[in-house]
């Protein structure tokens, strides 16, 4: 079985926009995993993001060829969120985290990675590491309290 790697919307956006921060880390990073053959996991919530950043980034047309080219790959796995899935995103991740500014599209992420038994996620934001997730490309060192752990 091929490993499996999440894909979020900050990481997808810094490999293939040459105009984000860490892009030939993280384009580097998404290129091992492509000829690695990783299964490249996301949610619908992550396309629709990537979306509106490429409609406003390069307009409608671009978003169009990004939307087609997602869904006809089968290397991507887009998971639908559900109203049961944002349910248990909510209650396993928002509540017992309110003190972080995770977002919907976030908890359901990480739930899906949790029921997928994903470890490792293509990203730039934090909030997956504080989650207890690995971060691809790595994080630059800094100091984040991870679930179950105490400062």
């Amino acid at each position: 079985m091929s490993r499996s790697v999440f894909l979020d919307t900050s990481g997808w956006l810094a490999a293939v926009s040459t105009r984000e921060n860490r892009h030939a880390e993280t384009a580097a990073a998404y290129d091992d995993l492509i000829q690695r053959g990783a299964r490249l996991v996301t949610t619908n919530l992550v396309v629709a993001e990537l979306h509106i950043l490429t409609v406003r980034e390069q307009g409608p047309r671009v978003g169009c060829v990004l939307l087609d080219a997602i869904y006809a790959d089968p290397l991507y796995t887009v998971i639908a969120s559900t109203r049961e899935l944002e349910s248990e995103a909510t209650d396993r991740w928002l509540r017992p985290y309110h003190d972080h500014r995770f977002s919907l599209a976030d908890a359901v992420s990480f739930e899906v990675m949790r029921k997928e038994r994903i470890g490792e996620v293509l990203t730039l934001d934090h909030h997956f590491e504080v989650a207890g997730y690995k971060l691809l490309p790595a994080a630059p060192q800094r100091s984040v309290r991870k679930r179950g752990t105490r400062r």
